[in-house]
């Protein structure tokens, strides 16, 4: 028994959710390739459905000031849910990535011109077309090139209204197909060039949050 014990108090006691944040906010200054790899296993963690929780909090912790991206990210969905069309993307998206490596694979963004569009895998062509049939995507070696946006720091029509880097893809020229005219993706830092994001999608009433992903900078292949 006291063996028992002794180990017992030897296991370090779990730490809150903001201490963890802090710690890897200050791993950041002296080894930022370390912060953004724990950071990314921070994200990864909360993919779980028993996690989703630890999101809201998390994502009104980030910096909505930070300087965007410039070129390819690799990104990472959390969960898409909110309406029975958003969890069948949602479940869609996990079982290609699953079964064919099929699917999203990030977004890339343009600093100058306030620009950028999302990268999908090239197995994703067939299944593409047969849901979008007068889209056409752009192929770029393993990838497929779509769904052009603008991107700018804006203030987020969700309460309570925090600074966020909007990425709208509205844009008539764009051609954007189904229906992401009414969506809005809202992007914060939390360490330097790992963000969280989430997707807000336009209603009667205003705006519903319907999902979560992640990018890091830049995208390593």
């Amino acid at each position: 028994m006291q063996a028992t014990l002794k180990q017992a108090s030897t296991v370090p006691a779990p730490i809150s959710e903001e201490q963890r944040l802090k710690n890897l906010r200050v791993q950041a200054q002296s080894n930022p390739d370390l912060a953004k790899e724990n950071a990314w296993e921070l994200l990864k963690e909360l993919q779980h459905e028993s996690q989703f929780y630890r999101l809201p909090w998390l994502f009104a912790q980030g910096n909505g000031d930070a300087e965007a991206p410039d070129g390819d990210t690799e990104g990472m969905v959390m969960n898409l849910h909110g309406s029975f069309l958003m969890r069948t993307i949602n479940n869609a998206v996990f079982l290609g990535q699953l079964l064919w490596r099929m699917g999203w694979t990030g977004k890339t963004f343009n600093q100058k011109t306030g620009t950028g569009y999302n990268r999908i895998t090239a197995s994703a062509y067939i299944p593409a077309k047969l849901a979008m049939p007068h889209y056409k995507l752009q192929k770029q070696g393993n990838e497929l090139l779509g769904f052009d946006f603008h991107h700018r720091i804006d203030t987020s029509p969700v309460a309570p209204h925090l600074k966020v880097r909007a990425i709208t893809y509205d844009e008539p020229s764009f051609k954007n197909p189904l229906i992401l005219p009414k969506v809005r993706d809202e992007i914060v830092e939390i360490v330097p060039d790992v963000f969280l994001g989430r997707v807000v999608y336009k209603v009667k009433h205003g705006w519903d949050i319907v999902g979560y992903f992640a990018l890091r900078y830049p995208y390593v292949r």
